[in-house]
């Protein structure tokens, strides 16, 4: 609150002052009082106003300094009155009254939003258990037609894909509330991501691709350190990583993908790392600090590889929710390093 500006929004004050000393010093003359009777009343009333405003002003910018200094230190400042303690005054008390107004407003309206996403989180994961009926049956189906031209065709692995996109939904619809979900324990790391290779094989074969699952997965770490993670989220995590490097192969090169464990210290802290390599044709280095943002594909992504943005994102979203980390090194035309850091 500057006090320049506090002046010109009181102006009136000054020729109310001056038409107050004017109509004085005439009753003063007519009463034959002398010259310095009106100088010291002239000075008195100017003396008398500077003084009013200027207690005024200090009166209200203790008010709103004490508002913005409490809404500084707030995360939600919304909740500002709850914490603000004003002066006993009726400026104060309407400024008072306003903000618990604004704060039951914003209330009403979060109530009202999450209500809403409660119900549309609801309404995707009965969606996603509903329409996996359809794509469990359509691979019995498939399984128990083994001999049609149809199979040869292509079509198990596009249903893989629509049963890895309805299980992202899944996990994306959960990524807000991954604390109500989750068990830490001890992990093995090796048959995690055997088992995320084993839900991709049809395609990952189809590609001619090669694994090599390192014996550091199963190796006891120094100091007698063991993984630990949530098994089901982390196989996630895993498998959306293995998609990408699926999605961005090389077209005239097999794909070759390897898994090890190595431990990466972090603030003095040793903490293991699930590395996973591809031999894909890379992140633009301009590109890479933008990978894990919603929606961002790209320019892998716009050469007709159907990217969506969201794999990446929702890795680095369930990490940070279960307490891991993750981070990608790439060079382009060379592959893909991403460590998942536990």
């Amino acid at each position: 609150m500057k006090f320049d500006r506090y002046l010109r929004e009181h102006f009136f004050w000054i020729p109310a002052g001056l038409i107050l000393v004017f109509t004085i010093d005439v009753l003063i003359l007519t009463m034959g009082g002398s010259i310095y009777l009106m100088l010291y009343v002239a000075g008195s009333v100017f003396l008398v106003i500077t003084a009013g405003l200027f207690l005024d002003y200090r009166k209200e910018k203790r008010i709103f300094d004490e508002v913005d200094e409490k809404l500084e230190l707030l995360e939600k400042k919304y909740l500002v009155s709850e914490i603000t303690s004003l002066p006993n005054t009726q400026e104060a008390e309407l400024l008072q009254e306003i903000l618990k107004k604004t704060e039951q407003s914003m209330g009403d309206q979060v109530a009202s939003y999450r209500r809403e996403m409660e119900d549309y989180k609801a309404y995707i994961e009965t969606w996603v258990h509903e329409v996996k009926i359809p794509i469990s049956t359509t691979k019995m189906i498939m399984e128990n037609h083994k001999e049609d031209p149809i199979r040869g065709s292509g079509l198990e692995e596009e249903v893989d894909r629509i049963e890895q996109y309805v299980e992202q939904a899944m996990y994306y619809s959960r990524s807000s509330e991954v604390e109500k979900d989750y068990f830490i324990r001890e992990i093995d790391l090796a048959e995690l991501v055997k088992n995320a290779i084993r839900k991709r094989k049809k395609t990952l074969i189809s590609g001619r691709a090669s694994i090599h699952i390192d014996e550091s997965l199963s190796n006891e770490f120094p100091g007698g350190k063991k993984p630990h993670s949530d098994a089901k989220w982390l196989d996630f995590i895993i498998g959306q990583v293995i998609d990408n490097s699926i999605k961005y192969a090389k077209e005239n090169e097999p794909l070759s993908l390897s898994f090890r464990a190595e431990l990466k210290r972090i603030e003095d802290t040793d903490r293991i790392c699930l590395v996973i390599c591809d031999n894909g044709i890379g992140i633009k280095s301009a590109e890479l600090s933008r990978v894990f943002e919603k929606g961002f594909t790209g320019t892998n992504g716009r050469r007709g590889k159907a990217s969506t943005g969201i794999g990446l994102y929702l890795c680095r979203r369930l990490c940070h929710r279960l307490g891991h980390d993750i981070e990608v090194e790439s060079e382009e035309g060379t592959g893909t390093t991403t460590r998942i850091i536990l």
